[in-house]
C-alpha cells in the first residue's frame, strides 16, 4: 500500500479516520478542518525530522538551507550547478533558481520564509538543514578533534598570528606536544592567553547554543559580534585560523543545524536556547574579529618556471593570471569557490600554450583557495577539477586572439 502524505504539508500521513488528508495541525483554522478525535496525534509525521526542524528554527529567525545528508553540502537545482559542466560555474546572477524561489548557490538562496522551507522538504525530504551564519546573525565556533599533525612550529603555528614565545605565558603551557589532541586544547590555550582566569563568562546571557558532533566536536553557536565577518578555516600548517583546529564559520558560510541528523550521525544539542543564542565572551569576539574581519593577503609565490628554467611569454602570462587571480579571490567575502574554479580551469587551458603540466600549478593553486579561506580539502577538489576540465579545452593564447581581432 502507498505511503500516504499530508496534502499541505507533503509529509507522511497515518489517518485517524477514513478520508483523512491532512495533519490536524495542518488544517487552516484555529478549530481544523478535520474532527480532533480523542487518538494521540500530537506529533506530526515527518516533521520530527529535517522540516520540523528547519521550521522551528526559521522561526526564530535562523535561515537554513537544505544541505545534502551525505555530503553536507548546500544542494544544487538547476542543472548548471548540479550536473558540474565542463566549462566554468556560470554566474549567479544568470541563474534562475533563486528568483523563482528555489535552492541553489548555497547560502544565497537561505530564507526563514515556512512555504518555502516546506516546498524545499517537499520535493527534498532527505535535505538536512543547514543555518546561514551572516544572514542569521550568529557565528559558529567548530572545534574539531580530527587526528590531524600538529604544526611544526608551536609557537606560532598554534594560535596563527601570535607568536607564543614573545606572549607573558609560560612555555609549559605551549611547547609540549603532548598536551595538544585536537581543537578543545588549542581553544582553551587561547582562553588563557586572552581570557584570563575566568573565561567563559557564568549566566544564560552568554550561553551559546552547545552541539556535540558525531566526530566528537563541538559546536558553540554566539550571537556575532559584528556585522563585517567572515569565514576562517584553521590551517593545518598553523598559517592562518583562529586555533589549531579551531573554524570560524560567519559571514556567507553555514553550518550543520543543532539537532539535525547527516550521514554521520546527529548533531545533538547539550546546552543553550537557539531562540536566544548567547553573546560571545569579550575576548572572544576580539580574538574572532581579529581574525575573521581582517582581509587575507594573497599567498607569495615564486614565479612559474618552464621545464628548462626560463620563463618564455606563455610562462610569464600564466604568472600574472595566477598572480591577478589570487589577489581578486583573498578580497572577496561570496563566491570565492567558483572564483577559485574559474581560475583553475583558465589556467588548465593556458598550460598548453605555456608549455606546462598541472604539475606545475597545481600545488599553488590549491594555496591561493586555501588562503581565502576554503578547506584545502575542498580547495584541492576544485583545483584538480576545474585545471582538467580546462586541459580538455586549451584557451586561444592572446597572440591568437590579437591577430583575429585585426
Amino acid at each position: 500500500m502507498p505511503q500516504l502524505t499530508c496534502r499541505r504539508c507533503r509529509q507522511p500521513l497515518r489517518p485517524i479516520y477514513p478520508g483523512q488528508q491532512e495533519h490536524p495541525l495542518c488544517s487552516p483554522t484555529a478549530d481544523g478542518w478535520i474532527p480532533r478525535a480523542d487518538v494521540d496525534q500530537t506529533e506530526l509525521p515527518g516533521l520530527s525530522g529535517g522540516l520540523g526542524l528547519a521550521l522551528e528554527l526559521a522561526a526564530v529567525g535562523w535561515h537554513i538551507v537544505p544541505l545534502s545528508p551525505v555530503s553536507k553540502r548546500p544542494l544544487a537545482n538547476c542543472p548548471a550547478c548540479r550536473d558540474k559542466p565542463a566549462g566554468p560555474p556560470h554566474r549567479i546572477e544568470d541563474c534562475p533558481c533563486l528568483p523563482a524561489g528555489r535552492w541553489c548557490h548555497g547560502v544565497r538562496a537561505a530564507t526563514t520564509d515556512p512555504a518555502r522551507l516546506t516546498a524545499w522538504w517537499h520535493d527534498e525530504p532527505a535535505a538536512v538543514p543547514g543555518v546561514a551564519a551572516g544572514s542569521s546573525g550568529l557565528v559558529l565556533i567548530d572545534i574539531d578533534t580530527h587526528g590531524d599533525p600538529l604544526p611544526a612550529d608551536l609557537a606560532t603555528g598554534l594560535l596563527p598570528g601570535i607568536d607564543l614565545a614573545a606572549e607573558p605565558i609560560s612555555p609549559h603551557a605551549w611547547r609540549h606536544r603532548a598536551l595538544f589532541l585536537d581543537g578543545r586544547d588549542s581553544l582553551q590555550l587561547l582562553a588563557q592567553l586572552r581570557g584570563g582566569p575566568h573565561p567563559w563568562p557564568p549566566g544564560p546571557g552568554h550561553q551559546p547554543v552547545t552541539v556535540a558532533t558525531p566526530s566528537g566536536g563541538r559546536h558553540l553557536w554566539y550571537r556575532a559580534p559584528a556585522g563585517n565577518l567572515r569565514q576562517v578555516l584553521s590551517d593545518p600548517a598553523g598559517r592562518h585560523g583562529l586555533a589549531w583546529q579551531v573554524d570560524i564559520k560567519a559571514g556567507w558560510s553555514y553550518g550543520i543545524a543543532p539537532g539535525a541528523t547527516t550521514g554521520a550521525g546527529t548533531y545533538a544539542v547539550l546546552a543553550g536556547t537557539v531562540a536566544v543564542p548567547g553573546e560571545i565572551p569579550g575576548w572572544l569576539a576580539r580574538e574572532v574579529t581579529r581574525v575573521a574581519a581582517a582581509r587575507p593577503t594573497a599567498p607569495s609565490a615564486a614565479p612559474l618556471l618552464s621545464a628548462a628554467g626560463a620563463p618564455g611569454r606563455g610562462v610569464t602570462y600564466l604568472d600574472t593570471v595566477i598572480r591577478r587571480g589570487a589577489a581578486r579571490l583573498t578580497a572577496m567575502d561570496d563566491g570565492r569557490k567558483r572564483a577559485l574554479s574559474a581560475l583553475a580551469y583558465q589556467a588548465g587551458g593556458l598550460l598548453a600554450w605555456a608549455g606546462l603540466t598541472a604539475e606545475h600549478v597545481t600545488p599553488r593553486l590549491i594555496d591561493v583557495g586555501t588562503a581565502s579561506g576554503l578547506k584545502p580539502a575542498d580547495a584541492a577538489r576544485i583545483v584538480r577539477r576545474a585545471i582538467a576540465n580546462g586541459i580538455a579545452q586549451p584557451l586561444m593564447p592572446p597572440t591568437a586572439r590579437e591577430k583575429r581581432a585585426v
